[in-house]
């Protein structure tokens, strides 16, 4: 342990080194700078148990893995706040209006992925401005979005909250880095 704080070469991760890469194509294009926050990927197991007389026995089930929770700043160009709902119209969402004429499309992954959103990415920085890993997500939706607060008494920025769910993810650490064979396992 007291090698790591005496090795000039060995460094923490920062939380302020990164990118988040959301690859959608066209007019509705979110931007690397815009995006403001975002919370790394985890997963849960579920469980299951047995009971037998006085006792409970517990065996790990399916892997679910979390949302992930993004913030942007909505900007007036790119218009963020009219680009979101230009991407669920292009996911396959129908206003009443436009149903009533006979476009009974739905959403579906297949939407969001014709939309331009796939290849959803985030990458660990080092000093250097070189990945250290990536995080790459597959078959990514977006579950929500809220568009922010208007507000007199504030003169922050606006902000637009998304809530994105994808089905796995892969991570992959830079190849100059060591690793076990574990993570060789989970290489994007």
């Amino acid at each position: 342990m007291a090698e790591f704080w005496s090795n000039p070469g060995t460094e923490p991760k920062r939380g302020y080194r990164w990118i988040m890469r959301m690859n959608i194509n066209g007019p509705n294009a979110i931007d690397e700078w815009l995006i403001k926050t975002v919370n790394r990927p985890g997963w849960s197991l579920t469980e299951s148990s047995h009971v037998f007389v006085n006792h409970t026995f517990y065996y790990p089930g399916r892997v679910q893995y979390n949302d992930l929770s993004v913030t942007l700043v909505d900007s007036v160009s790119p218009n963020a706040a009219v680009n979101m709902m230009n991407l669920l119209s292009a996911a396959g969402y129908v206003t009443p209006d436009r149903a009533a004429e006979g476009d009974y499309r739905t959403i579906s992954k297949k939407g969001f992925e014709s939309a331009g959103l796939g290849g959803v990415q985030i990458v660990q920085l080092d000093h250097d401005n070189q990945p250290l890993e990536t995080w790459q997500f597959f078959n990514t939706w977006i579950k929500s979005v809220d568009l922010g607060q208007l507000s007199y008494e504030s003169d922050e920025l606006l902000n637009i909250s998304l809530t994105m769910r994808y089905d796995y993810f892969k991570i992959g650490a830079s190849p100059q880095l060591p690793n076990s064979r574990i993570a060789n396992m989970f290489r994007v």
